[in-house]
């Protein structure tokens, strides 16, 4: 998943919240990282790995995942997490009886806290989320498009992330099929997992 359904799904502490979305920038162990950052992060990160596990391993999301296969190839995993980021939104009120923007206010408000040393990356990539409050973003598939635009730039070749939006408007009804499978069963799972160690 990326990062609106990692913070969605994150326990509501400002420090698991920002847990949630740092994972992608660590390694080690949890018991590392809670001593490295502190506990709460730790949490976050804990919570984070797991999300990720039971995605993969879900049915719905490798049927997403090989639709894009042939054409896309080992990008298809990104195209399909920032799709489901789109189908969160224009879905919410499925998921949450909190207004998005108030939520967006409040995971901003919870990135913004705690001076830690982060990983260069995270920390570059944390204040441009704050100011430009990109979250909710993937409203429609232009922005989805400008998205993958953006993930592709980190790579130093080109990669087939610049011309998903084809693969996504032809497949986009199944995807969103998938999507709606998926997501009660990945919430379920996150609203029972114990993030205590």
């Amino acid at each position: 998943m990326n990062y609106l359904a990692h913070l969605f799904l994150a326990n509501n502490s400002d420090e698991q919240r920002i847990g949630s979305i740092l994972a992608d920038f660590t390694n080690g162990t949890i018991d590392m990282l809670s001593s490295r950052f502190s506990h709460e992060i730790a949490k976050g990160i804990r919570h984070h790995r797991a999300i990720d596990k039971f995605t993969d391993e879900h049915p719905a999301v490798k049927r997403s995942v090989e639709r894009l296969s042939s054409e896309y190839s080992i990008y298809s995993g990104i195209i399909v997490d920032v799709l489901f980021d789109h189908f969160l939104i224009i879905h919410w009120k499925r998921y949450s009886e909190i207004d998005q923007e108030l939520f967006f206010e409040s995971v901003y408000k919870s990135l913004s806290y705690g001076h830690f040393e982060y990983p260069e990356r995270f920390s570059i990539m944390l204040e441009r989320l704050l100011e430009r409050k990109w979250l909710g973003v993937y409203r429609d598939l232009d922005s989805v498009a400008f998205a993958l635009k953006k993930i592709d730039e980190r790579f130093k070749r080109p990669t087939p992330l610049l011309y998903a939006l084809k693969g996504i408007k032809k497949g986009y009804s199944d995807f969103e099929t998938d999507f709606l499978q998926f997501f009660p069963q990945l919430k379920d799972f996150s609203d029972d997992f114990d993030t205590n160690f």
